[in-house]
Protein backbone atom coordinates (compact mmCIF):
# COMPACT_ATOMS: atom_id res chain seq x y z
CA UNK A 1 0.00 0.00 0.00
CA UNK A 2 1.30 3.47 -0.92
CA UNK A 3 1.85 5.35 2.23
CA UNK A 4 5.04 8.05 2.56
CA UNK A 5 3.46 9.51 5.65
CA UNK A 6 6.90 8.20 7.38
CA UNK A 7 9.06 10.72 5.46
CA UNK A 8 7.38 13.69 6.64
CA UNK A 9 8.74 14.55 9.95
CA UNK A 10 11.44 12.42 9.73
CA UNK A 11 14.24 14.08 11.56
CA UNK A 12 17.02 11.99 9.03
CA UNK A 13 14.86 13.71 6.14
CA UNK A 14 14.71 17.37 7.25
CA UNK A 15 13.74 19.34 3.92
CA UNK A 16 10.54 17.58 3.39
CA UNK A 17 7.19 18.72 3.51
CA UNK A 18 3.99 17.25 2.33
CA UNK A 19 4.15 20.48 -0.05
CA UNK A 20 7.83 19.43 -2.16
CA UNK A 21 7.33 15.54 -2.73
CA UNK A 22 5.01 12.88 -3.56
CA UNK A 23 4.84 9.10 -3.89
CA UNK A 24 5.12 7.48 -7.22
CA UNK A 25 5.28 3.68 -5.97
CA UNK A 26 3.98 1.11 -3.66
CA UNK A 27 6.49 -0.03 -0.93
CA UNK A 28 8.81 -3.00 -2.41
CA UNK A 29 9.35 -4.14 1.24
CA UNK A 30 6.88 -7.58 0.54
CA UNK A 31 7.33 -8.11 -3.20
CA UNK A 32 9.54 -10.52 -5.02
CA UNK A 33 10.66 -7.22 -7.07
CA UNK A 34 13.58 -5.87 -4.98
CA UNK A 35 15.52 -2.77 -6.23
CA UNK A 36 17.16 -0.03 -4.45
CA UNK A 37 17.85 3.59 -4.89
CA UNK A 38 21.37 3.10 -7.06
CA UNK A 39 19.27 0.57 -9.10
CA UNK A 40 16.54 2.90 -9.09
CA UNK A 41 18.64 6.06 -10.55
CA UNK A 42 20.21 4.09 -13.61
CA UNK A 43 16.79 3.01 -14.15
CA UNK A 44 17.06 -0.87 -13.52
CA UNK A 45 14.13 -2.45 -10.96
CA UNK A 46 15.80 -5.82 -11.24
CA UNK A 47 18.47 -6.04 -8.13
CA UNK A 48 19.38 -4.22 -5.55
CA UNK A 49 22.50 -2.24 -6.11
CA UNK A 50 25.37 -2.14 -3.94
CA UNK A 51 28.96 -2.86 -3.83
CA UNK A 52 28.65 -5.32 -0.96
CA UNK A 53 30.55 -8.57 -0.60
CA UNK A 54 27.52 -10.20 0.62
CA UNK A 55 25.14 -12.15 -1.49
CA UNK A 56 22.09 -10.91 -2.91
CA UNK A 57 23.78 -7.52 -3.86
CA UNK A 58 24.33 -6.96 -7.36
CA UNK A 59 27.42 -4.93 -8.87
CA UNK A 60 27.95 -4.52 -12.07
CA UNK A 61 30.87 -6.20 -14.09
CA UNK A 62 34.42 -7.30 -12.60
CA UNK A 63 33.79 -3.89 -10.22
CA UNK A 64 35.63 -4.26 -7.16
CA UNK A 65 32.91 -5.49 -4.12
CA UNK A 66 34.00 -2.82 -0.78
CA UNK A 67 33.61 -3.31 2.75
CA UNK A 68 30.15 -1.41 4.83
CA UNK A 69 31.05 1.99 4.95
CA UNK A 70 34.33 2.21 2.56
CA UNK A 71 32.13 2.27 -0.77
CA UNK A 72 33.56 5.02 -2.88
CA UNK A 73 32.91 7.43 -5.27
CA UNK A 74 35.25 6.39 -7.71
CA UNK A 75 33.53 2.97 -7.69
CA UNK A 76 30.30 3.82 -7.72
CA UNK A 77 31.11 5.88 -10.98
CA UNK A 78 32.57 3.18 -12.47
CA UNK A 79 29.07 1.52 -11.85
CA UNK A 80 27.41 4.27 -13.56
CA UNK A 81 30.27 4.51 -16.09
CA UNK A 82 28.25 0.75 -17.47
CA UNK A 83 24.83 2.35 -18.14
CA UNK A 84 26.15 4.92 -20.05
CA UNK A 85 26.36 7.73 -17.56
CA UNK A 86 29.17 9.98 -17.22
CA UNK A 87 30.31 12.69 -14.76
CA UNK A 88 29.19 16.03 -15.26
CA UNK A 89 29.49 19.37 -13.03
CA UNK A 90 25.80 19.94 -12.05
CA UNK A 91 22.08 18.54 -11.67
CA UNK A 92 20.71 21.16 -13.60
CA UNK A 93 18.35 20.23 -16.61
CA UNK A 94 19.90 19.65 -19.70
CA UNK A 95 18.18 18.99 -23.06
CA UNK A 96 18.69 15.55 -24.41
CA UNK A 97 20.16 14.35 -21.16
CA UNK A 98 19.11 12.22 -17.98
CA UNK A 99 20.92 12.83 -15.09
CA UNK A 100 21.48 11.38 -11.81
CA UNK A 101 22.81 13.14 -8.18
CA UNK A 102 25.15 10.70 -6.11
CA UNK A 103 24.46 12.07 -2.19
CA UNK A 104 27.28 11.39 0.46
CA UNK A 105 28.08 11.69 3.88
CA UNK A 106 30.60 13.88 5.62
CA UNK A 107 33.19 11.13 4.71
CA UNK A 108 32.63 11.26 1.23
CA UNK A 109 31.10 7.59 1.21
CA UNK A 110 27.94 6.71 -1.05
CA UNK A 111 24.69 6.80 0.53
CA UNK A 112 21.72 7.40 -1.41
CA UNK A 113 21.24 8.16 -5.72
CA UNK A 114 18.25 10.07 -7.37
CA UNK A 115 17.66 10.52 -10.78
CA UNK A 116 16.20 13.75 -12.35
CA UNK A 117 13.32 13.36 -14.80
CA UNK A 118 11.96 14.81 -17.89
CA UNK A 119 9.68 16.75 -15.91
CA UNK A 120 12.00 18.46 -13.97
CA UNK A 121 11.61 16.67 -10.94
CA UNK A 122 13.76 14.11 -9.25
CA UNK A 123 12.95 10.84 -8.31
CA UNK A 124 14.23 8.25 -5.26
CA UNK A 125 13.73 5.19 -4.13
CA UNK A 126 13.53 5.15 -0.22
CA UNK A 127 15.43 2.08 1.21
CA UNK A 128 12.57 -0.47 0.84
CA UNK A 129 9.74 1.40 0.82
CA UNK A 130 8.62 3.65 -1.44
CA UNK A 131 9.53 5.71 -4.83
CA UNK A 132 8.98 9.02 -4.37
CA UNK A 133 9.66 12.52 -6.36
CA UNK A 134 10.81 15.48 -4.99
CA UNK A 135 10.81 19.11 -6.46
CA UNK A 136 14.10 19.45 -5.85
CA UNK A 137 17.49 17.46 -5.73
CA UNK A 138 17.97 19.05 -1.76
CA UNK A 139 14.69 17.63 -0.51
CA UNK A 140 15.89 14.22 0.27
CA UNK A 141 19.55 15.66 1.73
CA UNK A 142 20.01 15.49 5.64
CA UNK A 143 21.58 12.56 7.72
CA UNK A 144 20.57 9.03 6.29
CA UNK A 145 21.90 10.34 2.83
CA UNK A 146 24.04 13.09 2.89
CA UNK A 147 24.45 15.57 0.52
CA UNK A 148 24.41 15.30 -3.18
CA UNK A 149 27.74 16.05 -4.36
CA UNK A 150 28.67 14.50 -7.90
CA UNK A 151 26.42 14.23 -10.94
CA UNK A 152 26.32 11.95 -13.96
CA UNK A 153 24.63 12.41 -17.27
CA UNK A 154 24.11 10.48 -20.65
CA UNK A 155 22.02 11.01 -23.32
CA UNK A 156 18.53 10.19 -23.05
CA UNK A 157 16.19 11.60 -26.54
CA UNK A 158 13.43 11.61 -24.03
CA UNK A 159 14.66 13.96 -21.84
CA UNK A 160 13.23 17.32 -23.76
CA UNK A 161 13.10 20.85 -22.38
CA UNK A 162 9.47 20.98 -21.25
CA UNK A 163 7.27 23.27 -23.07
CA UNK A 164 6.34 26.74 -21.92
CA UNK A 165 2.63 25.97 -20.69
CA UNK A 166 4.35 22.74 -18.57
CA UNK A 167 7.09 24.72 -17.17
CA UNK A 168 4.24 26.96 -16.18
CA UNK A 169 2.09 24.79 -14.88
CA UNK A 170 5.28 23.04 -12.89
CA UNK A 171 5.03 26.53 -11.66
CA UNK A 172 1.52 26.94 -10.41
CA UNK A 173 2.07 23.25 -8.83
CA UNK A 174 5.33 24.53 -6.81
CA UNK A 175 3.23 27.86 -5.72
CA UNK A 176 -0.06 26.29 -4.38
CA UNK A 177 1.06 23.64 -3.29
CA UNK A 178 -1.03 21.02 -6.06
CA UNK A 179 -0.09 17.63 -7.24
Amino acid sequence: MRDCSWVVGNPQFSNVRPDNFKCSSDSTEDVEEKYNCIAWAVGKKDAFWWPRQLGGYHWPGNLPREPLNRETIKNFEDAFLTEGFIRCSDGKWEDGFEKLALYVNDSDIPKHAARLLPNGAWTSKMGDSEDIEHDTVHVVEGDLYGKAKVFFKRPNPLCQKPSKLTTFLLSLRRIFGMR
